[in-house]
């Protein structure tokens, strides 16, 4: 059985994230952070704001990207951290 979750609770998200995994972020506008975990049975996607505690952990335990792009129908979860040209 694989978790695919979307959530936009910061506490949940963070307290997911553990080192079997990996996790990317990006910040979407000033308060608003993009942040995705993957590992081999779960996909959290969140999406939301975060306080400056709880971004430092983020930043802690998670790669900043460029882009997070999660397409469910595909089964796709696509992470760059290539500017785009």
């Amino acid at each position: 059985m694989r978790l695919l979750a979307k959530i936009s609770d910061a506490d949940l998200f963070i307290k997911m994230l553990n080192e079997l995994g990996v996790a990317f972020y990006r910040k979407v506008e000033e308060n608003i952070v993009e942040a995705v975990y993957f590992s081999s049975n779960r996909t959290i996607y969140f999406k939301g704001s975060l306080t400056s505690a709880q971004l430092e952990s983020l930043k802690a335990q998670a790669y900043e990207a460029n882009s997070i792009g999660l397409d469910v129908n595909r089964e796709l979860l696509e992470v760059s951290q290539f500017e785009d040209s």
